[in-house]
């Protein structure tokens, strides 16, 4: 998972431009193939001609680089690489301003093996608004600051799309509207100035497209609670209608949750000797509605751990940032982790 990560940051820079051009030995030799197609999975449409795709080449004693390919008429291509094993090959593609990753995603060779084959399925694009629901809402405290009174949240939204087009949004490009939680400070991805998540008039605008499948929406909210009443009421409202929403806050976060409505306490979780409660409602629940439960007690005493220093401190929380966000594509394997510094505690 944490491979993944890393390789969509790689992506990142190559499509901002912020990596070099081919060193002179990463591709000159061609001791293999990667070949493939293109195939459009949207019924009744046609794949359009001039698909350029991209290779990210990794090798640990140099930097990523990458080189391009035009698939053909039919949507065939073929890149000529080196075999080397120490390189890693990470083929991409936009298809009308949608980014697609290969299957397989990557391609590495042992010298032994001449040639690789690999495929994308790309989908047309939609600006038309189409009825989506929300399978389940997570949201997780991962992070408790007691000397500003402030919590940090994660919430992961899994949209589930029927539909053969990617809907990518109408004229301003937003696909989901996230209502922000009470005393919501900033709010946004899970990278600081993602363009793709804009925090205004109440909610967090996404435009990350709304593909066929499961779709995994992450977001982060930095909010701010009264510390003489010692308490902060959680509100996760729903911009969709919803089957279940759950909230998970670490035990020592506080001395006890309150659910409201139809809320209720469900099962800990146990993560290295660390219980984390969980607050659950079911659906249906309607857009505009959601679960409500107040964290009691923040102000709880917290022992000392190992990352008390400045840059302990720092280091622990962009770690907790990458473990969430490589964790949150495939919820099941979900994992936390915690961290504390003086007088502030992370949950990763």
């Amino acid at each position: 998972m944490l491979r993944q990560l890393s390789l969509t940051a790689i992506t990142t820079a190559l499509i901002l431009g912020g990596l070099a051009p081919p060193h002179s030995g990463a591709a000159q030799q061609t001791q293999a193939t990667i070949s493939g197609t293109v195939r459009l999975a949207t019924p009744g449409d046609t794949l359009a001609d001039g698909i350029e795709l991209q290779l990210i080449i990794l090798e640990d004693s140099k930097s990523p680089i990458s080189v391009s390919q035009q698939a053909d008429a039919s949507g065939e291509f073929t890149f000529e690489v080196d075999s080397d094993p120490r390189f890693n090959y990470v083929p991409f593609l936009f298809y009308q301003g949608v980014r697609y990753f290969s299957d397989p995603s990557s391609v590495r060779f042992d010298n032994s093996t001449p040639s690789a084959s690999i495929a994308f399925e790309v989908y047309s694009t939609t600006t038309e608004a189409p009825e989506l629901s929300i399978e389940t809402t997570t949201v997780i405290a991962v992070s408790l600051e007691r000397s500003n009174s402030t919590i940090t949240l994660i919430r992961e939204d899994e949209i589930n799309r029927n539909e053969p087009t990617v809907f990518v949004g109408g004229e301003d490009g937003v696909t989901l509207r996230i209502p922000v939680p009470d005393g919501t400070i900033d709010a946004g991805g899970m990278e600081a100035d993602d363009p793709n998540f804009r925090f205004e008039s109440g909610t967090v605008n996404s435009s990350v497209p709304i593909r066929p499948g499961l779709n995994s929406i992450v977001t982060s909210y930095t909010v701010g609670y009264d510390a003489l009443q010692d308490m902060y009421r959680l509100r996760v409202t729903s911009p969709l209608p919803t089957d279940q929403i759950e909230a998970r806050v670490p035990e020592r976060f506080v001395s006890r949750l309150d659910p409201f409505d139809d809320a209720r306490r469900i099962a800990d979780t146990e993560f290295e000797g660390e219980t984390i409660l969980k607050i659950e409602l079911t659906g249906p629940v309607t857009p505009g509605k959601g679960l409500v439960v107040d964290l009691i007690g923040l102000s709880g005493a917290a022992p000392d751990h190992v990352l008390t220093s400045t840059l302990g401190a720092v280091s622990g929380f962009l770690f907790s940032l990458i473990v969430i966000v490589s964790v949150a594509l495939t919820f099941a394997r979900r994992q936390l982790k915690l961290v504390s510094a003086d007088d502030s505690e992370d949950l990763v």
